[in-house]
Order: structure tokens, then C-alpha cells, then sequence
């Protein structure tokens, strides 16, 4: 029988894809013009990198997602080549393209890919394979398993560094355990637990000074480390000139202003200015609507692991668009993460519409 899509999953992401590229054809004139002397230069490399791979990621997804327990070897293969591509970016300085202080993009020539970004789903998928074959265990043996198998995940990523990506990866993971837990002594034992794990990956993060400056920064509303502050000033203004309408498509004088990472992290922000709060309620309930559906989808599977590589994936882009978003409006620090469907940054983007074209099969 032909596996069916789901229509209004696709729907959902067919909207924000082209929220997307209307809003990225307006945030990039400028940067294409300062850095390409063409205005439709990272316009073209968006539409190239991010809606067309994003389709082809999304339909390859939706392929795999017929007969999806027998192809196992097709996720432990994606997980590994991406796990010991981390490892190499740490090891192999001319395979990595360095930007600032971190290395985390892994240069092969014709590409350049972002391994942290790609594993997500693959890491959900391994996971939720892995915990099945410890789920008859006691918990004591399960939560450590659980505890080493983060260790294994974080080490590559938070020497890369790439604390945000590794928090994002993780959140997932915890939900879809606490999730597989039946007492109420099991959930609390495991939350006192994992919180403590959670706590040494936040300090041992505080090693790389920049970190802590930003925090400082942050939470000193910049009176400390002004220069650190100033993404997140120059993000606010930029919303609070939306107003409740909006200065239209391309009217938005923010842009002139030099926000740093205008196309990736900082993007929502002269969404906010050009939609204001209407068009931003209207994102956010798209948003929702779209975490609904993969919840749905996957308590309708009538499968334990579709549920959970679900929910999972709802978690993920969850805590992602908040991330993006609060930093945006100055409730939370800058970390660098991309907002689904409307940033610049192919390898994020690719992994999500990868794991979207999955679960639009899920339907029954």
C-alpha cells in the first residue's frame, strides 16, 4: 500500500517555508549588497541551500518514514558518520572551517556542513533504538546508561564549543526518557539526577571566558561588557519598532543598524519589525499548530518508537523557536541558535525538514 502524507503537516511547513523566504529576501538585500555588490546573492543561496535541499531532505525523510523500523542501518549509519564527524572537527584543524572561537563546521571541499546540526534526528532515532533494548533494566542501570550515552553525545559538541546545539540536542533526549518512565519514584530519582548533569555541563561551559562575559553582560542589562550586550539592544529595538502592524515588507530601518547576525541568529527580531505583533502572534500560533501536529501524528502512529522520535522532534523545535525568539526580545542570552524555516544556515534547516518529512508519514 502507498504510504500517505500527511497534508496538513505539509501545509504547515509549506506556510512557514514561505514566511521564510519572504521575510530572508528582505533581511539579505543589504547583507548581499555589502559583501556581493548583488542583492539577491544570499537570497539565491537561501532558496538553493535551505528551500530546495529542505524539499529534497523532506521528501527523502517521507520515503524512509514507509517500512520505518527496517531501516535502522540507514539511521545508526547517519548517526555515526556524523558523530566521528565531530570528532574529526576536534582533531583535524584543516578539515574545519574556524570562526571565532569555535570549530564547528567540517569543510569537505564542495560543502561545508555543520555535523552538530545534522546528527539531531539521527541521535533521537539512535536513542529511542537504544533505550528499547534497556527498557525491562532497573532504573538505577537505565539512568546510568542514560547518563554515559549523554556523556558520549556531549563531549565532541561541548569542545567544539557548542553549548546552545548541545542543549538542544539533549532536551529531547530527557523528555523521551522521563516519557518511557512508568512510577513516580523512577521520575524522581532520575530528575534529581539528571539535573545535576545538567548543572556540570553548564559549568564546565563557564570554562570559555566568552561565556560567562556574555552572561554578565546580559544580566547587567550591559553596565558590564557593553560590547556583548549590544546584540541583544540592537534586537529589541528592532522588535519594539514593529509596533502592533508592522513597517511593512523591506521598510524596516533596524536593518541599518548592524545587528550582528542579522541572517541567522538575530533574524526574527526584523521579522518583528516589518510584521510587528500581529504578524509575530500569527508565526507563533503557525508554530504551535505545527508542534500539535507532530505530537498527533505520533500518538496516532500506533508505534511506541514513531511516538517517541515524535516527541522527541517536538521538543527540539520547541525549545529551539523559544531560544531564538526570547533572545530576540532580551528574555534570555544570545545562543546562536538559528529560527526554524526563516535563518540562514543550511545544515540546521536540513536536519529539520529531514525529520518533518519522516513524521508526515506517520499518518495512519
Amino acid at each position: 500500500m502507498a504510504k500517505k502524507i500527511d497534508f496538513t503537516l505539509l501545509f504547515i511547513v509549506c506556510i512557514l517555508s514561505l514566511l521564510g523566504l519572504i521575510n530572508f529576501f528582505s533581511v539579505s538585500i543589504g547583507e548581499s549588497l555589502k559583501n556581493a555588490k548583488f542583492p539577491l546573492w544570499y537570497f539565491f543561496l537561501f532558496v538553493i541551500k535551505v528551500t530546495f535541499l529542505g524539499a529534497v531532505a523532506f521528501i527523502a525523510g517521507f520515503l524512509l518514514s514507509k517500512n520505518f523500523n527496517d531501516h535502522k542501518k540507514i539511521f545508526f549509519l547517519g548517526f555515526y558518520v556524523l558523530y566521528l564527524s565531530l570528532l574529526l572537527l576536534l582533531f583535524f584543524p584543516w578539515l574545519t572551517v574556524e570562526e571565532a572561537t569555535s570549530k564547528r563546521w567540517l569543510n569537505l571541499g564542495f560543502i561545508t556542513i555543520q555535523p552538530a546540526e545534522l546528527i539531531k534526528p539521527f541521535v533521537i532515532l539512535f536513542f529511542i533504538y537504544f533505550l528499547n533494548n534497556f527498557k525491562k533494566n532497573p532504573i538505577s542501570h537505565r539512568l546510568t546508561i542514560f547518563i554515559l550515552f549523554l556523556l558520549v553525545i556531549s563531549v565532541p559538541i561541548l569542545l567544539q564549543p557548542a553549548l546552545s546545539n548541545l542543549m538542544i540536542i539533549i532536551a529531547p533526549l530527557v523528555v523521551i526518557f522521563f516519557k518511557s518512565l512508568s512510577r513516580w519514584q523512577e521520575t524522581f530519582y532520575s530528575f534529581i539526577t539528571l539535573l545535576l548533569f545538567i548543572v556540570l555541563i553548564i559549568s564546565l561551559s563557564l570554562l570559555w571566558s566568552y561565556r560567562l562575559e556574555r552572561a554578565l553582560a546580559f544580566f547587567s542589562k550591559g553596565e558590564v561588557y557593553e560590547e556583548k550586550f549590544f546584540q541583544v539592544w540592537q534586537t529589541m529595538l528592532a522588535v519594539s519598532e514593529g509596533g502592533f502592524w508592522g513597517k511593512g515588507l523591506g521598510l524596516s530601518e533596524a536593518k541599518k543598524n548592524n545587528i550582528p547576525q542579522i541572517m541567522t541568529d538575530s533574524i526574527f527580531a526584523i521579522y518583528a519589525a516589518e510584521f510587528g505583533f500581529l504578524g509575530s502572534l500569527i508565526l507563533i500560533i503557525l508554530f504551535l499548530l505545527l508542534i500539535w501536529r507532530i505530537i498527533s501524528l505520533g500518538q496516532n502512529a500506533g508505534s511506541t518508537i514513531k511516538e517517541y522520535f515524535s516527541l522527541g522532534v517536538a521538543s527540539w523545535l520547541l525549545l529551539q523557536f523559544f531560544l531564538h525568539i526570547s533572545s530576540n526580545i532580551g528574555l534570555f542570552i544570545p545562543t546562536g541558535v538559528i529560527l526554524p524555516f526563516f535563518s540562514y544556515g543550511a545544515s540546521g534547516q536540513i536536519a529539520i525538514y529531514f525529520s518533518l518529512g519522516i513524521i508526515s508519514g506517520f499518518r495512519r
